[in-house]
Protein backbone atom coordinates (compact mmCIF):
# COMPACT_ATOMS: atom_id res chain seq x y z
CA UNK A 1 0.00 0.00 0.00
CA UNK A 2 2.99 2.43 0.52
CA UNK A 3 3.69 2.14 -3.28
CA UNK A 4 0.06 4.00 -4.18
CA UNK A 5 0.18 6.46 -1.91
CA UNK A 6 3.83 7.14 -3.48
CA UNK A 7 2.21 7.51 -6.76
CA UNK A 8 -0.38 9.47 -5.58
CA UNK A 9 0.37 13.18 -6.65
CA UNK A 10 0.93 15.63 -3.18
CA UNK A 11 -2.37 18.05 -2.94
CA UNK A 12 -2.10 21.02 -4.81
CA UNK A 13 -2.31 23.78 -2.74
CA UNK A 14 -1.44 26.59 -5.27
CA UNK A 15 -5.33 27.27 -6.07
CA UNK A 16 -7.04 30.69 -4.29
CA UNK A 17 -9.22 29.76 -1.45
CA UNK A 18 -12.81 29.85 -2.08
CA UNK A 19 -13.50 32.85 0.57
CA UNK A 20 -11.01 34.87 -1.07
CA UNK A 21 -12.07 38.12 -2.58
CA UNK A 22 -11.52 36.77 -5.80
CA UNK A 23 -12.39 33.15 -5.29
CA UNK A 24 -11.55 31.20 -8.44
CA UNK A 25 -9.14 34.05 -9.15
CA UNK A 26 -7.03 31.86 -11.98
CA UNK A 27 -10.22 30.86 -13.81
CA UNK A 28 -11.72 34.17 -13.68
CA UNK A 29 -8.59 35.94 -14.85
CA UNK A 30 -8.38 33.45 -17.37
CA UNK A 31 -11.63 35.19 -19.02
CA UNK A 32 -9.97 38.21 -19.38
CA UNK A 33 -6.48 39.24 -21.38
CA UNK A 34 -4.15 40.91 -18.60
CA UNK A 35 -3.56 44.75 -19.36
CA UNK A 36 -0.96 47.10 -17.66
CA UNK A 37 -1.98 48.24 -14.45
CA UNK A 38 -1.80 52.62 -14.13
CA UNK A 39 1.04 54.81 -13.07
CA UNK A 40 1.56 53.96 -9.10
CA UNK A 41 0.21 57.01 -8.19
CA UNK A 42 -3.19 55.44 -9.72
CA UNK A 43 -3.60 52.26 -7.95
CA UNK A 44 -4.40 53.19 -4.34
CA UNK A 45 -7.39 54.86 -2.80
CA UNK A 46 -9.65 54.08 0.22
CA UNK A 47 -12.54 52.54 -2.18
CA UNK A 48 -11.82 50.03 -4.83
CA UNK A 49 -14.34 51.63 -7.21
CA UNK A 50 -13.63 54.96 -7.18
CA UNK A 51 -9.89 53.84 -8.02
CA UNK A 52 -11.58 51.24 -10.95
CA UNK A 53 -12.85 54.43 -11.86
CA UNK A 54 -9.81 56.93 -11.46
CA UNK A 55 -7.54 54.17 -13.17
CA UNK A 56 -9.75 52.69 -16.44
CA UNK A 57 -12.69 54.60 -16.42
CA UNK A 58 -13.88 57.51 -19.44
CA UNK A 59 -12.11 60.69 -17.90
CA UNK A 60 -15.02 62.74 -19.90
CA UNK A 61 -18.35 62.33 -20.92
CA UNK A 62 -18.63 60.92 -24.33
CA UNK A 63 -21.54 61.51 -26.88
CA UNK A 64 -23.86 58.95 -28.36
CA UNK A 65 -25.26 56.18 -25.99
CA UNK A 66 -21.65 55.46 -23.98
CA UNK A 67 -22.53 53.97 -20.62
CA UNK A 68 -20.44 53.04 -17.96
CA UNK A 69 -21.05 51.29 -14.64
CA UNK A 70 -19.00 49.90 -11.52
CA UNK A 71 -19.90 46.87 -9.66
CA UNK A 72 -18.15 45.88 -6.45
CA UNK A 73 -18.27 42.28 -7.18
CA UNK A 74 -16.59 41.12 -3.98
CA UNK A 75 -15.38 42.18 -0.98
CA UNK A 76 -13.67 40.37 2.12
CA UNK A 77 -11.40 42.27 4.70
CA UNK A 78 -8.33 41.14 2.55
CA UNK A 79 -9.86 42.24 -0.91
CA UNK A 80 -11.98 43.13 -3.37
CA UNK A 81 -12.77 42.37 -7.21
CA UNK A 82 -14.32 45.22 -9.10
CA UNK A 83 -16.17 45.07 -12.79
CA UNK A 84 -15.98 47.77 -14.88
CA UNK A 85 -18.17 47.92 -17.88
CA UNK A 86 -18.08 50.66 -20.57
CA UNK A 87 -20.90 50.16 -23.75
CA UNK A 88 -21.60 52.25 -26.73
CA UNK A 89 -18.15 53.20 -27.44
CA UNK A 90 -17.26 55.65 -30.19
CA UNK A 91 -15.51 53.15 -31.94
CA UNK A 92 -15.66 51.84 -35.45
CA UNK A 93 -14.82 47.58 -34.29
CA UNK A 94 -15.37 47.76 -30.50
CA UNK A 95 -18.83 48.28 -28.81
CA UNK A 96 -17.83 47.90 -24.89
CA UNK A 97 -15.12 46.98 -22.77
CA UNK A 98 -15.29 45.11 -19.23
CA UNK A 99 -12.46 44.89 -16.69
CA UNK A 100 -12.32 42.99 -13.91
CA UNK A 101 -9.86 44.66 -11.21
CA UNK A 102 -8.52 43.03 -8.55
CA UNK A 103 -7.97 44.54 -5.42
CA UNK A 104 -5.65 44.14 -1.90
CA UNK A 105 -6.27 46.05 1.16
CA UNK A 106 -3.57 47.50 3.17
CA UNK A 107 -3.21 50.05 5.89
CA UNK A 108 -6.10 52.08 5.48
CA UNK A 109 -6.44 51.69 1.79
CA UNK A 110 -6.56 49.57 -1.14
CA UNK A 111 -4.03 48.69 -3.61
CA UNK A 112 -5.02 47.63 -7.36
CA UNK A 113 -2.91 44.49 -7.85
CA UNK A 114 -4.64 42.82 -11.22
CA UNK A 115 -6.36 44.05 -14.18
CA UNK A 116 -7.89 42.35 -17.16
CA UNK A 117 -10.02 43.38 -20.21
CA UNK A 118 -12.93 41.72 -22.46
CA UNK A 119 -14.28 43.03 -25.15
CA UNK A 120 -17.68 42.94 -27.14
CA UNK A 121 -17.79 43.85 -30.91
CA UNK A 122 -20.02 45.96 -32.83
CA UNK A 123 -22.23 43.59 -35.22
CA UNK A 124 -20.58 42.04 -37.95
CA UNK A 125 -16.99 42.65 -36.51
CA UNK A 126 -16.41 39.81 -34.24
CA UNK A 127 -18.18 38.40 -31.25
CA UNK A 128 -21.13 40.47 -29.54
CA UNK A 129 -20.65 38.18 -26.48
CA UNK A 130 -17.71 39.19 -23.71
CA UNK A 131 -14.48 37.79 -24.84
CA UNK A 132 -10.41 38.43 -25.56
CA UNK A 133 -11.12 37.93 -29.01
CA UNK A 134 -10.10 41.22 -31.12
CA UNK A 135 -12.83 42.91 -33.24
CA UNK A 136 -11.87 43.25 -37.02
Amino acid sequence: MGALAACTPPPDNSEPVADSPAGNTIAERSAYSEVPLPPEADRYGTNPEQIALQAFGAAEPAEGNFSQEVELLEETPDGAVVILTQSGLLDDSVEGMRYRLEFESGENQWELVWAGRQVRCWPDRGSQEWSTELCS
